[in-house]
């Protein structure tokens, strides 16, 4: 299996991330064709990418920046990205029903979607704010919508089926930004840490900003890379800032994984002929609060043709006598036995989605082959279907067909009629007008590099 491992050595930003991908060997041109898609200027030829080498430490990184049409300054732009202009304010709104009208790749705009909403969502909690007032400043400047589509369009051209993150730095002291001097990390890169492994520096500056906090946030599988797989690539991407004694910079992996080696479990056998049948559902439901895997019943003809039932747990070693006692504790058995066994498991992930009826959770598996099968928690799906008054069936195929539509690679808006393809884990939403008048974008400043189109 084909994974990507983000190693944020001295930090993580858009830019750095995005400069790794691209020396990982992402082309240019798969990153130009998602930013055409967002029609974010008036024309692709006033976005100019710049593409440099820096060394870092010795070691040899790219520096991403653009060169955007000039724009009134703003301030607290924390990593002075653009050359000619700076921040203007969009809401998550704008920038939700921007990435939904774009003909962008369905996977894409998923990744996209996840990684602004994971921002918006931090941003409201520390704000006080519902989740749609919020404003993005720093974020919402065009380099930085570049940053989070690019890299989106990046990791899906890579193909990985799972990315997984190193522990993430993170300095000390304050930043000033719109809303005054802020302690670091932000309160945003803060929020948006939560869950992730985190390592303290005393570097005084900001390693980690909120948009790179974000893309590990939205993009990692939440759990720590595997202790062994095949390494295939790196790259290196670099940030503004410098340094005496730290490397400013972010690594990614590409590689693959070995197949797993069969996990011995235990098999947990009993059979009960006197309990009565109401007991089971708390039994069950107690077997696997304690740690069992999986908790079957099966119909029995016991001695004297009474009529039984055989309990089998699946269990892991660490957890197999507390799961024995609870048997003896829980049913009417006067004994228990069990043995060991080998087992294979499927790589699997479970995530939010959210449909026109609700958000609900899906489970993920992929199998050796790399095709990826999907599913609704059937809990979920059966309380939506309640408070929707629709049939569970029904339900089932309308959030699968959504699911099947995502997983094509070409799933995109057919025109500006149709109403655009609903995104992973976002509901269709009606088409807006485009907040704001258009401006002809002036001439780009900046000191000649080397420049590619973009």
């Amino acid at each position: 299996m084909k994974i990507l491992i983000f190693d944020p050595v001295g930090g993580a930003s858009g830019d750095m991330i995005l400069g790794s991908l691209l020396h990982l060997g992402c082309p240019v041109a798969t990153l130009t064709e998602a930013w055409d898609a967002l029609g974010i200027l008036d024309r692709p030829a006033a976005r100019t990418l710049e593409l440099d080498w820096k060394l870092v430490q010795g070691i040899r990184a790219r520096d991403v920046k653009f060169s955007l049409p000039a724009s009134p300054p703003a301030a607290g732009r924390r990593r002075g990205r653009a050359r000619g202009p700076s921040a203007t304010d969009r809401t998550w709104r704008q920038i939700r029903a921007m990435l939904e009208r774009a003909a962008l790749p369905a996977n894409v705009r998923e990744m996209s979607l996840r990684i602004f909403a994971s921002l918006a969502e931090a941003e409201a909690t520390v704000h006080g704010v519902t989740v749609d007032e919020v404003h993005f400043h720093e974020v919402g400047a065009v380099d930085s919508i570049l940053d989070i589509v690019g890299i989106a369009a990046a990791v899906a051209w890579f193909g990985a089926e799972a990315v997984y993150a190193t522990p993430v730095p993170v300095g000390q002291g304050t930043v000033v930004c719109r809303h005054g001097r802020l302690p670091l990390p932000a309160p945003a890169t803060v929020a948006l840490l939560e869950g992730l492994p985190v390592r303290f520096t005393t570097v005084a500056g900001e390693l980690t900003t909120p948009t790179g906090a974000a893309v590990l946030k939205a993009l990692t599988a939440g759990a720590p890379p595997p202790a062994e797989f095949i390494l295939r690539g790196v790259g290196y991407g670099c940030g503004d800032r410098t340094y005496d004694d730290w490397p400013s910079l972010f690594r990614t992996l590409l590689a693959d994984t070995a197949p797993a080696a069969p996990e011995t479990v235990y098999v947990l056998e009993a059979d009960v002929d006197d309990l009565s049948p109401e007991d089971w559902e708390l039994a069950t439901a107690r077997l696997y609060a304690a740690g069992a895997l999986d908790v079957t019943l099966t119909a029995r003809i016991m001695k004297r043709g009474r009529p039984g039932v055989g309990l089998t747990v699946l269990v892991p070693d660490a957890r197999l006598h507390d799961v024995a006692d609870l048997v003896l504790e829980e049913t009417s058995t006067i004994g228990v036995r069990y043995h060991p066994v080998a087992r294979r498991v499927l790589p699997r992930r479970i995530y939010p989605f959210r449909t026109p009826y609700g958000e609900l959770r899906i489970k993920e598996v992929v199998t050796p082959a790399g095709i990826r099968r999907c599913k609704p928690e059937y809990a979920d799906l059966q309380a939506l279907a309640v408070s929707a008054n629709r049939p569970v069936a029904e339900l089932r195929r309308e959030v699968q067909a959504l699911l099947q539509d995502l997983s094509r690679p070409d799933a995109t808006p057919s025109g500006p009629d149709p109403a655009p393809e609903p995104p992973a884990g976002e509901a269709p939403v009606p088409k807006k007008k485009p907040a704001g008048r258009r401006t002809r974008p002036a001439k780009a400043a900046g000191r000649t590099r080397r420049k590619e189109p973009a």
